[in-house]
């Protein structure tokens, strides 16, 4: 019977997010640092017999097969290799759905490497790259699979040191679309209504929070206490620290209903030892 391919695929904070412009394909470049942290999905692969590939989660709303960014790599491999591709994947969901740390693109990159490592297709570190540049923005850099500094749409990619304190991660359970969050930068920009934005900010950070006032109200509070930063285009907030006693005063101010974790920055990824 063959044996399952267990991988463990990490999210990523955005240290810094500028978007610089936007491309005459719809497209946006942007300058960002890009930084792996010790927060996983799992993702479980299992060659089958079935004429058709699955993509089942745990996840409470519907992302199985046609729905799921993993499916797409499925599909872009076997294209490419002009063969069938059948497998079973599972995905235990543990990063935040649209909270901008990259867990779909991090299960696409995961998908990408364990189809290349599980049917023997021999695609070197570039090529993985390449396809997987078509299913997503962010799926190159967990392909590339190192703390990195980021120019183009994402994909000029260069390894950087990450950061040397830890994480405390606040997500609010609020799923924040990228696709409209981009939309709204491109209306505000051709409106000249972007306002100086402070270097280190995230482009979205305002936005963001002008879109979601719920959320601001709490994000101020917690910022008298704690300088915080957001990830990707949200939802998720984060800060530094050393030790845990740091921190108290703004774990006791996070809402029952947000969930937080404390996470570790990662140079390199977990995937990275299936890429030859």
């Amino acid at each position: 019977m063959n044996q399952p391919l267990i991988l463990q695929c990490p999210a990523k904070l955005n240290l810094t997010l500028e978007v610089l412009s936007r491309k005459s394909n719809g497209m946006h470049e942007i300058s960002s640092h890009f930084q792996l942290i010790d927060l996983f999905d799992q993702v479980t692969i299992q060659k089958t017999d079935n004429q058709f590939s699955s993509v089942k989660t745990n996840a409470l709303v519907n992302i199985d097969n046609e729905n799921n960014i993993a499916f797409k790599a499925i599909e872009a491999l076997s294209k490419l290799m002009n063969r069938d591709i059948s497998c079973d994947i599972f995905i235990e969901k543990n990063i935040p759905m649209g909270g901008g740390l990259g867990g779909g693109s991090s299960n696409a990159a995961a998908v990408l490497i364990g189809i290349n490592t599980l049917f023997a297709l021999k695609l070197n570190i570039d090529e993985l790259m390449r396809i997987g540049s078509k299913i997503g923005a962010d799926v190159p850099f967990f392909i590339f699979g190192r703390t990195a500094l980021a120019k183009g749409i994402g994909d000029k990619l260069e390894e950087t040191k990450c950061e040397s304190k830890k994480f405390l991660v606040i997500a609010p359970n609020i799923h924040s679309s990228t696709k409209d969050m981009f939309l709204k930068w491109d209306s505000l920009n051709e409106q000249m209504m972007l306002r100086s934005i402070p270097k280190n900010e995230n482009s979205f950070l305002r936005i963001f929070l002008e879109q979601k006032p719920e959320v601001r109200e709490i994000y101020e509070e917690l910022s008298e206490i704690t300088p915080l930063r957001l990830s990707g285009t949200g939802s998720t907030f984060f800060c530094t620290y050393n030790e845990e006693v740091e921190i108290e005063k703004t774990l006791k101010k996070i809402p029952t209903k947000w969930r937080h974790f404390f996470c570790e920055p990662l140079q390199c990824s977990p995937l990275l030892k299936y890429i030859k």
